[in-house]
C-alpha cells in the first residue's frame, strides 16, 4: 500500500462549490472509503463502492433502548440502595416503610424490564424480516 501511495505523483485540481463539496462528503461518509481521496479514486476508476445504509426505524429503537437501559441502572442503582437500607435498620417501623419503598421500585423495574423486551423484540422481527 505504501509503495502504491510513492508512485501517486500526479495531482489534478477540482474546484467545487460548497453545496458540491458537502454532497461529495456525505457520499463519502456513507462508504467504507477511509478518505474523500479514497472515494473520488473509486469513482473515477469505476471501481465498486460499499455503501452503507442505516434505517432510521433502527436508529430510533436503539434510542429508546439505550433510554431504558439508563431507566434501568438507575432503578436498579435505587433498588441496591433499599436493600442495603433493609439490611442494616435495627427497627421493625423503618423495615416497613423500607419494605414499601422496596415494593414500588420492584415494580417500576419490571415494568421497565418488560418495555426493553418489547422494543428488542420489535427490534429482533425488524432484523429478521
Amino acid at each position: 500500500m505504501e509503495t502504491e501511495n510513492n508512485n501517486r505523483k500526479r495531482r489534478i485540481y477540482v474546484r467545487l462549490t460548497d453545496k458540491e463539496f458537502i454532497t461529495l462528503e456525505s457520499r463519502c461518509k456513507n462508504t467504507t472509503c477511509r478518505s474523500i481521496n479514497d472515494y473520488v479514486r473509486h469513482c473515477l476508476f469505476s471501481k465498486p463502492i460499499t455503501t452503507i445504509t442505516r434505517d432510521a426505524s433502527s436508529d430510533e429503537a436503539i434510542t429508546q433502548i439505550s433510554h431504558l437501559n439508563h431507566e434501568l441502572n438507575t432503578i436498579g442503582s435505587n433498588f441496591n440502595q433499599l436493600v442495603r437500607k433493609v439490611n442494616a435498620a435495627s427497627q421493625a417501623a423503618d423495615i416497613k416503610g423500607l419494605l414499601l419503598l422496596f415494593d414500588s421500585q420492584r415494580k417500576a423495574m419490571f415494568s421497565k424490564i418488560n418495555e426493553v423486551k418489547e422494543q428488542l423484540q420489535k427490534l429482533a422481527e425488524k432484523w429478521l424480516q
